[in-house]
């Protein structure tokens, strides 16, 4: 009787695991799948492919990564609560349009953070890590060698891809040798803001290209001396540059539109003039 009982428990048990395994590579799966539509739709964001006010489809984009849409919409929620989506109920999901605080709080953000992380990332900085740093500062370089040399107004497709890849590159490895996690993830969603929204404020012409790469190339330097403090006053520096610029630029589209009689576009307010329609 005892030789049964151990038996069977023996099977519940490998039952109960075998439950748990495949509830286990469920989920993995699920957040990979989740995790290939999330980098789709950013892409689409940051390569301007998406603009603000335009309506995402679910469908479009499953069909786009292969994959179905119930990790298209785990995507959708996790940028939604980023703030980078808004999300009408029966009208659809559309890409968001900040409004000029919400510019001003994500670079506020980052300049907090990525300022305070300089005195712990000089002094932990591998060898390695300072070769890719200094890559991503010749990559930015040659792009904007490249776009003095093309005679281009401004800086687009997979040119633009590498800029931004090479900018953001630099940021992250310094918050990684600065060891704060959530630092990290705070500034990633933040810098993703500053770019999703760039193709609307942001002109990158060759004067914020050039003025880019020459901040970039201070801190570099900065840390290469083991300065943090002057790497700290560099990237403070840089980041209110970028902040007044981006400024510069969504006052400029606000009064255009203004000019011109209509409100830039906005999902909200959109559905809301709909819905009065409706019951006017």
């Amino acid at each position: 009787m005892f030789g049964f009982a151990n038996v069977t428990h023996n099977r519940y048990t490998c039952g109960r695991i075998r439950y748990f395994i495949d509830h286990e590579n469920r989920s993995t799966v699920a957040e990979a799948l989740s995790d290939i539509a999330y980098r789709h739709i950013t892409k689409k964001l940051v390569g301007g492919e998406l603009a603000a006010g335009q309506k995402l489809s679910e469908q479009t984009i499953a069909a786009e990564c292969g994959i179905s849409r119930t990790p298209v919409r785990e995507a959708v929620r996790r940028l939604t609560e980023e703030g980078v989506l808004y999300q009408i109920p029966s009208s659809g999901t559309y890409v968001a349009r900040p409004d000029r605080r919400q510019v001003i709080d994500a670079f506020e953000v980052r300049m907090a953070l990525e300022s305070f992380a300089m005195e712990r990332a000089v002094r932990t900085l591998t060898k390695e890590n300072r070769a890719e740093l200094r890559k991503a500062c010749e990559t930015m370089h040659a792009t904007a060698v490249g776009l003095r040399e093309r005679r281009r107004p401004l800086l687009d497709g997979r040119p633009l891809v590498a800029f931004l890849t090479a900018d953001l590159s630099f940021h992250l490895l310094l918050l990684k040798a600065a060891g704060n996690h959530l630092a990290i993830k705070i500034v990633t969603n933040a810098y993703q803001r500053n770019h999703f929204f760039g193709h609307y404020s942001h002109k990158r012409d060759l004067h914020h290209v050039a003025w880019a790469w020459r901040q970039h190339a201070e801190i570099e330097r900065a840390v290469r001396r083991g300065d943090p403090r002057a790497a700290a006053r560099w990237m403070h520096a840089h980041i209110a540059w970028s902040l007044a610029d981006a400024l510069t630029a969504f006052d400029a589209a606000t009064a255009a539109a203004a000019r011109s009689g209509r409100a830039p576009s906005d999902p909200v307010h959109d559905a809301l003039s709909q819905l009065t329609a409706r019951f006017a």
